[in-house]
């Protein structure tokens, strides 16, 4: 990812510079999470595969659409200004 070049401030300053900020910065946060979770789905050892990954496909489906829902609202948020 190409690094975007901001002022010095920006993270103090109101604004689309402020709200981009702190959109990378969630973004990469719930990208991060995303991968451990898929790591820990798919590269776990279980001794009890077939029981435990049905509970953790639940799991990372629930926490997708929490991610999803809060992704949404924030747009909707950002939208609103």
């Amino acid at each position: 990812m190409a690094a975007v070049v901001l002022p010095a401030n920006a993270a103090r300053q109101a604004g689309p510079a402020r709200d981009f900020t702190t959109w990378a910065d969630l973004h990469q946060r719930d990208n991060r999470l995303r991968g451990a979770a898929l790591a820990q789905i798919t590269r776990h050892h279980d001794l009890n595969p077939a029981g435990d990954a049905t509970r953790q496909l639940q799991a990372w489906a629930v926490r997708q659409a929490h991610q999803r829902h809060l992704h949404d609202s924030a747009i909707a948020q950002i939208r609103h200004r």
